[in-house]
């Protein structure tokens, strides 16, 4: 199973600096704490996507803020 890691939606940055198994694991370990911000573009707001080698594909929709 793939791991699911951040996509900004302001820019589609992938941030796979976290990842996380499951969205419930990501909530546990507060990644939709409002603290996140895009790497590139500072925008708060992303999507968790399965991170496949370079690849990401949209999984769940979420505003961080």
């Amino acid at each position: 199973m793939a791991r699911l890691v951040r996509k900004c939606t302001q820019c589609g940055n992938v941030d796979s600096r976290q990842s996380w198994s499951s969205a419930d694991e990501a909530a546990k370990q507060n990644a939709f704490d409002g603290k996140w911000s895009c790497s590139s573009c500072a925008w708060t707001d992303f999507e968790l996507v399965e991170a496949e080698g370079d690849t990401a594909e949209q999984r769940n929709p979420v505003n961080a803020g």
